[in-house]
């Protein structure tokens, strides 16, 4: 699939299909504690996610979601938030599907729910990622996410 490149942020290259029903980016792996869970000393943590899901908002302890950087979501031909999504560790070729679920930094890339990380890379805590670009973000745009048997409508 020719891909076409969307925005460099700092390294990193978000590329797109040109018709924008597909994205990908590599990078490293930071930790999201956002949404109605708990904080867990978190001092970036939000209790709300950019995916409001009718107010209920997502749980990074329990719903696997990727973090785009903000001013993505613009540049987007369609809609982004609660699309398919997929994040493989490069390194052990272990893979989970997602959803795109929550918008970070315009300066960074990389950064995942507690509960998807810990799934692709065992030695993450609620605090701690892994600096090492060796991680696939692969999302859908227009296509909305099934994951472990529940369904996230576009937004």
């Amino acid at each position: 699939m020719k891909l076409i490149s969307l925005i460099k942020i700092g390294k990193v290259v978000i590329a797109v299909a040109p018709d924008h029903s597909y994205g990908r980016f590599v990078s490293d792996l930071d930790i999201c504690n956002d949404g109605s869970g708990a904080a867990f000393n978190d001092p970036h943590y939000r209790p709300a996610t950019a995916y409001q899901n009718g107010g209920k908002f997502l749980n990074a302890g329990v719903d696997p979601y990727i973090v785009l950087p903000m001013q993505t979501r613009k540049l987007f031909k369609k809609k982004v938030m609660g699309c398919q999504a997929k994040l493989t560790n490069l390194a052990t070729d272990l893979s989970c599907d997602a959803m795109v679920g929550e918008l970070g930094p315009t300066n960074k890339t990389g950064e995942a729910a507690y509960c998807l990380a810990k799934q692709v890379n065992p030695k993450v805590t609620h605090n701690s990622g892994d600096k090492r670009s060796l991680y696939l973000y692969e999302f859908w745009p227009g296509t909305a996410a099934t994951v472990g048997g529940k369904t996230y409508e576009l937004e």
